[in-house]
């Protein structure tokens, strides 16, 4: 059995527009007047606008306590991955607190929303309190925060294109926040005490983040690598060539990493598995397997798992993450070593790697395993390349005692040739001084280890382990 595809989906979010009931009482708000309809017409195009990247739950807008609670209901009975709430007026406490009352668990966005990004020369007491929304967010926030509400604060008009990227990405994080809850990391098959700084708490792992890991028996493996059909076997022979990869090993050690990379496949599917973190360098691995599994297995690019080495699980859910936050495959890599004068980092690591990262200029190849193929039983069949040139971000990622750690750096995969032999690579020229890459990275306590995705994402990601609970550290 295969591992199925995970469905990425928009996020479902509970929008609240909430606005007075006061304003009605005392006759400055006629329900059926101008000032209801301005304000009504402002929500339905927001929302509409929100369609782009979330899935609403849209009650309406909300003017008393008794509205507030039903929409609560509507909202906890659709199974929202988060909220969203803005006054479009000035707001009693009352209807925020009743509306928020049971949905406490739920990650909220508190959005200081104006209709439009300027003011006319003279304003009317109409016009001002159709806009009030700004003086109800900071009433609120003070209520909020000492009542114990974790809330990011959004802040933006209604043209603003930079507000509504900051909801997309907002919104997105919740859903990544909610799809931990579950993930299954598969251990294979126990923590690497030759790197102790890739341990996790996994009891603190699973009660902050709902990541739970599964240990992973090596002879389930082999046994499963030997049981592949033959049929399997040269069906994945012939997507290899069909890819145009350049096969640099004997058909001995090719179809020995074939049944390897059929049997991860085969293993994650069975435990529901997406994120493997595989202890590569013990010696138990090689003397039953006879080579270092990191033949690509294109379907489980396809499926969304992801790979990391050296039993690093907090670099694996880092992965994970980056996969649902950028749709794209991330890179394992550590610092090999540095190039002062080019300010650039030559940033690659031996294993498994998927070859969906692959330079298009240069063709991807499978060679032995230049670390093991004196010693083990098989010389090995890896799939080699050099990553994508272009923009990229780079993330480390660490349990420090309490919580996960990302620190983060941004730069420049740089085009050419192969750099290296041996293990899929990249030269990254950095955004700032190498020097205080390592210096900032050392004082901060990390692994060795990077992860890599294409893009600029730094900025982005504030708002990302914000919403995950993940300490961020940005250097530059």
């Amino acid at each position: 059995m295969g591992l199925k595809a995970e469905p990425i989906h928009k996020p479902k979010i509970g929008v609240l527009f909430v606005t007075s009931g006061w304003f009605r009482e005392v006759g400055l708000q006629d329900p059926s007047g101008g000032t209801t309809a301005q304000v009504e017409a402002v929500a339905l195009r927001a929302v509409h606008r929100l369609q782009d990247f979330l899935e609403p739950v849209y009650p309406g807008v909300l003017y008393s306590v008794e509205e507030a609670r039903q929409a609560a209901g509507e909202i906890r009975k659709a199974d929202v991955d988060g909220l969203i709430l803005s006054p479009l007026m000035w707001c009693e406490d009352q209807i925020v607190r009743a509306v928020l009352e049971g949905l406490k668990d739920l990650p909220l966005l508190l959005w200081t929303f104006s209709p439009t990004a300027s003011l006319p020369e003279f304003v009317s007491f109409q016009s001002m309190i159709q806009g009030s929304g700004a003086v109800c967010t900071l009433q609120l926030s003070g209520m909020l925060r000492r009542e114990g509400y974790r809330y990011r604060s959004i802040v933006g008009h209604a043209a603003d294109e930079e507000l509504w990227k900051e909801l997309e990405n907002c919104t997105r994080a919740m859903a990544i926040a909610r799809s931990l809850r579950g993930l299954r990391v598969g251990v294979l098959p126990f923590p690497c005490d030759q790197m102790s700084t890739t341990y996790v708490d996994e009891f603190d792992l699973r009660a902050r983040y709902g990541v739970e890991l599964r240990y992973l028996e090596l002879e389930r493996f082999r046994s499963t690598a030997q049981e592949i059909p033959q049929a399997e076997i040269e069906g994945m022979r012939r997507e290899i060539e069909a890819a145009g990869q350049k096969i640099r090993v004997d058909e001995r050690n090719l179809t020995e990493g074939i049944k390897y990379a059929l049997a991860m496949e085969r293993i994650m599917g069975e435990e529901g598995i997406r994120v493997l973190a595989m202890n590569d360098v013990i010696e138990e691995m090689h003397a039953s397997f006879g080579l270092r599994p990191s033949l690509t297995n294109p379907r489980l690019s396809d499926s969304g798992a992801v790979v990391s080495m050296e039993a690093d699980v907090a670099a694996g859910v880092c992965m994970y993450v980056l996969r649902r936050y950028s749709g794209q495959s991330p890179f394992y890599t550590e610092t090999f070593s540095a190039d002062y004068q080019a300010n650039a980092l030559l940033l690659g690591h031996a294993g498994y790697h998927d070859t969906a990262n692959a330079d298009p200029d240069s063709p991807v190849q499978i060679v032995p395993d230049v670390e093991y193929e004196n010693s083990d039983r098989f010389s090995g069949a890896v799939s080699f390349f050099k990553y994508r040139s272009g923009p990229v971000t780079v993330v480390n990622s660490v349990w420090d005692g309490e919580k996960l750690k990302w620190v983060v750096v941004e730069g420049e995969s740089l085009a050419g040739p192969a750099k290296m032999d041996g293990n899929c690579h990249l030269f990254c020229a950095l955004d700032v001084p190498a020097k205080q890459f390592f210096q900032q990275s050392v004082e901060s306590g990390v692994s060795q280890h990077w992860i890599v995705i294409s893009g600029r994402h730094g900025s982005a990601l504030s708002g990302l382990c914000e919403q995950l609970d993940i300490r961020l550290i940005a250097i530059g």
